[in-house]
C-alpha cells in the first residue's frame, strides 16, 4: 500500500522513468530564492519524479477524467488528515510549485497539486473558488487558453467576489480572442475593484480589439458581397478558370469604369523567342484586330529581339491552348477568391477548402485554336474548352516562318 504523498509520487513514476535515489529523496521542500533549483528533466519542486504525463510536452489536461495516472493518484489520499486539510495541503504544494514558473515542468506539477485538491470535493466554496483560479492561471501560463477559461469561469461562479478569477478569465477569453467575452469579464472584475490597473489595462486593449473585430467583419462582408456578384458575372459569361501555369500567378478580371464590363488581365506569348507581353486591362467588348493594331501600330518601338522583321503587323497569328489546365468547381473558384479577399486571414472555413485534385489533361484534348481577329475577348473566352490557367493567356507566331510549322505540329516547348 502506498501511504505517503512522496512515495506515491515515486511509484507512479516508476512506470515511466526510474526511481529516485536516497539523496534525492531527502532534498527536501523547494527553496524560496526566484532562481530555479538545479534538477534533471522529470523532477519536481520537491526532488520527487514526475510522472510522463507531466514532463513530456504532448499530455492531454490533467483532470478528474482524464487523468492516465489517476488510480495511482487516488492513493495520495489515503491518510489520516481531513479532506478539506489535504485539498488546503494540495493547493500549497501547487502553489510552491508556481514560485518556478518559468519551467513548465513546475507549472504541470503545480497543475497537478491543484486538480488534487478539487478532487476532494470539499464545501468551501471560497477554497475551490481560489483552486480553480489557480489552475487557471497554471494554464495561462501553459498557454492553453480554452481550459484556463473554464476554471476562471468556475472560480468567478463560485466566489463572485475573487476579483482574480475576474482578471483571468478576461485574459483567458483575450487569448482565445473573444474580445466581446473579454470586456465582459474586465466590467465584472471593475465593479469590485475600480482602481484594479491590470484590468483597466485589458479592457482598454479588448475594446480596441472589439472594434478592430467588427471593422474587420465589415470588410469581409463587403468581400462577400464583391465575391458572389463576382461568381455571377463569370458564370454568365461562360469563363472557366484554373491553375495558373505560366509562373504569372492568378489574374482575375476587373470591371470596367462602366461597372458592367469586364477587363482581362492578358499575358501574349513569343513562343519563338521566349519574350511576353502584358496587356493589364484587356476590354472584354475590344476585338484582337483592335488590340493588334495598338500593339503593332507604325510608330510602335521596334522588338528588339524581331531581328528579321518577321513579325510585323500583317504576318501575325494568334492561338490559344484548348484545355491548358482542368478547371476549379465554382466553389472551389470562390473559396479562392474569398481567401484572396481576406488576405492570409481566415474568419470561417472557405467552400473551397475541399480537397480538390488537378489531375491530368489529355494530351489529345489540348489543341491550338486560331483566332479570328475581330472576334471580342469576350467571345474568345467563352469558346468551348477555353479553361484559363490563371489568366487569358494568347500565343503570337509569324505566318511564313518556320518555327510556324514546328508550333502547330507541337514540336516546340516553353
Amino acid at each position: 500500500m502506498v501511504d505517503s504523498p512522496r512515495a506515491a509520487a515515486a511509484y507512479i513514476a516508476t512506470t515511466a522513468t526510474r526511481s529516485p535515489s536516497v539523496e534525492e529523496a531527502q532534498s527536501g521542500s523547494a527553496s524560496e530564492s526566484p532562481s530555479l533549483p538545479t534538477k534533471s528533466s522529470g523532477e519536481d519542486a520537491d526532488g520527487e519524479l514526475l510522472p510522463a504525463l507531466f514532463w513530456d510536452g504532448t499530455e492531454d489536461w490533467i483532470n478528474e477524467d482524464n487523468c492516465a495516472d489517476f488510480a495511482a493518484l487516488q492513493a495520495l489520499k489515503h491518510d489520516d488528515t481531513t479532506p478539506e486539510e489535504r485539498a488546503d495541503e494540495y493547493k500549497r504544494k501547487g502553489n510552491e510549485a508556481l514560485k518556478y514558473k518559468q519551467n513548465k515542468i513546475y507549472v504541470r506539477k503545480a497543475v497537478q497539486q491543484y486538480t488534487l485538491a478539487l478532487m476532494e470535493k470539499v464545501e468551501d466554496l471560497s477554497l475551490n473558488s481560489v483552486v480553480h483560479s489557480n489552475r487557471a492561471h497554471a494554464a495561462l501560463l501553459l498557454g492553453n487558453f480554452r481550459k484556463a477559461l473554464e476554471d476562471a469561469q468556475v472560480s468567478v461562479e463560485l466566489d463572485p467576489a475573487n476579483v482574480k478569477a475576474w482578471f483571468r478569465a478576461a485574459k483567458s477569453a483575450y487569448g482565445l480572442d473573444n474580445f466581446d467575452e473579454c470586456v465582459a469579464f474586465c466590467l465584472g472584475g471593475l465593479k469590485l475593484e475600480g482602481g484594479n490597473r491590470e484590468l483597466q489595462a485589458l479592457l482598454k486593449t479588448a475594446t480596441k480589439g472589439v472594434a478592430k473585430r467588427a471593422e474587420q467583419i465589415q470588410r469581409d462582408d463587403a468581400s462577400r458581397a464583391d465575391v458572389e456578384s463576382f461568381m455571377k458575372e463569370i458564370t454568365k459569361r461562360q469563363l472557366e478558370y484554373g491553375p495558373p501555369t505560366m509562373g504569372t500567378g492568378e489574374h482575375m478580371p476587373a470591371f470596367a469604369e462602366d461597372g458592367e464590363t469586364m477587363t482581362h488581365w492578358m499575358l501574349f506569348v513569343y513562343p519563338e523567342f521566349m519574350s511576353t507581353d502584358v496587356i493589364e486591362r484587356f476590354n472584354e467588348l475590344s476585338s484582337f484586330a483592335d488590340q493588334l493594331d495598338s500593339m503593332f501600330a507604325d510608330d510602335a518601338p521596334p522588338l528588339s529581339w524581331d531581328s528579321d522583321g518577321a513579325y510585323t503587323r500583317d504576318r501575325l497569328e494568334l492561338y490559344y491552348q484548348s484545355n491548358a489546365v482542368r478547371p476549379y468547381p465554382l466553389d472551389v473558384l470562390e473559396g479562392r477568391l474569398l481567401d484572396k479577399a481576406r488576405g492570409s486571414r481566415r474568419t470561417e472555413p472557405a467552400r473551397g477548402d475541399r480537397q480538390w485534385d488537378k489531375g491530368t489533361i489529355d494530351p489529345r484534348d489540348q489543341c491550338m485554336h486560331l483566332i479570328t481577329e475581330g472576334n471580342t475577348l469576350a467571345e474568345v473566352l467563352a469558346a468551348k474548352g477555353h479553361v484559363l490557367p490563371g489568366h487569358p493567356v494568347v500565343y503570337v507566331v509569324s505566318r511564313g516562318t518556320e518555327f510556324r510549322a514546328k508550333f502547330l505540329a507541337g514540336d516546340w516547348e516553353i
